[in-house]
């Protein structure tokens, strides 16, 4: 399908529709493509960053977002309580975490996206590309066509297990929350019926598991004498750990599962691209190659972090004799103060720093609070001193 738009947006997950809205309040005519008919119904990610919301509320969408948060805690009340988790240790402190279903998530961008005139065109699926016409952005998840199109490296590492999750209807008891066995990681909740299964015995062998698969699995896992008796919605998922070797090539931009791909340890994996999205595009839509570039420069290794510690977390819950120590080590470290605060940091990606060339230790910080809704920068003063915020909320400079 051709388009006359300045961007498109390949891909209608809550990366391509926030990139979208990105795009739209700066005045650029953007189109999303999406392979998909409707909304995917697979289990995803249940929840947002303190700082993914901070960041989508400057853009005016906290009272959308919290009250699809509201209507979605009010079935978890048992998990409201619940801390981020490193490795499924829930020690870490100033999450603030949003219950947030992804699907709830789409439907507000999408709403905020056609609010702001986006073309939204579902059923379509991109075969090739056009390397002389308009921006195109792959949000496309991590199978992205477009970056197969562009020629783009994915390096990385390869799966060595395998994960399930589901939501089912169950005859047996589990114990709640994440639990360790000598034979892998289950998991049960918060939802009704959702259940998760880690198993380190290699990649999967079916992209589609059976009723059969998934109640075999969680037998073996959980060593309990339980019975799937029916299978709502399920999905397997493994610990492929790959990052594209550079988010731009001429026209073409990745954002999100397109650009990186890891366990979904610490479910830092939405957050990740959300913020993709808030940094490209407001870069994108002045058409500066040299400012797009540093999109690549300031993204590429926030996401190397997150790759780094998920690999890392997959190690630490190996149910081998040596895993289980690092893991009761690790825990251990975790009751430290400075610890904590710096996994935490990590996780969440608040101690994130954009270098800008000024030696304040403000600079190249995010500003929560700020009225950005219009999608503009702004000057502000801290601390006595003028700083100057840009679009995305990170401070590009102060005068001293």
């Amino acid at each position: 399908m051709k388009t006359s738009s300045d961007v498109t947006v390949v891909g209608a997950g809550p990366v391509g529709l926030l990139l979208a809205c990105e795009l739209a309040l700066q005045g650029v005519r953007t189109t999303v493509l999406e392979r998909l008919t409707t909304q995917a119904d697979t289990i995803k990610a249940h929840m947002i960053s303190g700082r993914t919301f901070d960041m989508l509320a400057m853009r005016g969408l906290g009272p959308a977002i919290t009250a699809a948060s509201e209507a979605e805690t009010s079935r978890l009340a048992w998990y409201r309580a619940s801390t981020g988790h490193f490795a499924g240790l829930f020690k870490l402190d100033g999450q603030d975490l949003v219950v947030l279903s992804q699907q709830a998530l789409e439907r507000v961008l999408e709403a905020h996206a056609l609010e702001l005139g986006v073309t939204i065109h579902r059923g379509v699926e991109v075969t090739s590309l056009d390397f002389d016409s308009d921006y195109v952005v792959g949000c496309d998840g991590g199978r992205s066509t477009v970056r197969k199109l562009a020629g783009i490296d994915f390096p990385g590492t390869g799966p060595s297990l395998t994960g399930y999750q589901a939501i089912v209807d169950l005859d047996g008891e589990l114990d709640r929350g994440w639990n360790r066995t000598p034979t892998g990681v289950y998991a049960s909740g918060p939802l009704q019926g959702r259940i998760m299964m880690i198993e380190y015995d290699g990649p999967p062998e079916t992209r589609e598991p059976t009723r059969e698969v998934l109640e075999a699995s969680l037998r073996r896992v959980s060593g309990r004498d339980v019975r799937i008796t029916a299978v709502h919605t399920a999905t397997v998922w493994t610990d492929n750990t790959r990052q594209a070797a550079t988010y731009r090539r001429g026209n073409v931009l990745l954002a999100g599962d397109a650009a990186h791909v890891h366990s979904p340890f610490g479910g830092q994996g939405l957050n990740l691209g959300l913020h993709d999205a808030l940094n490209l595009g407001w870069k994108l839509a002045t058409g500066d190659s040299e400012l797009i570039d540093t999109y690549t420069t300031e993204r590429h290794p926030v996401a190397e972090r997150v790759l780094r510690n998920t690999m890392a977390q997959v190690a630490l819950t190996r149910p081998d004799p040596q895993a289980r120590e690092l893991y009761s080590l690790f825990s251990d470290l975790l009751e430290l103060p400075e610890v904590r605060r710096r996994i935490s940091a990590m996780v969440q990606g608040t101690d994130i720093r954009y270098e800008t060339g000024c030696d304040h230790p403000l600079a190249g910080t995010f500003v929560p609070g700020l009225d950005l809704s219009a999608g503009l920068g702004t000057s502000i003063v801290l601390d006595g001193l003028e700083a100057d915020v840009r679009p995305d909320g990170y401070i590009s400079r102060i005068t001293t």
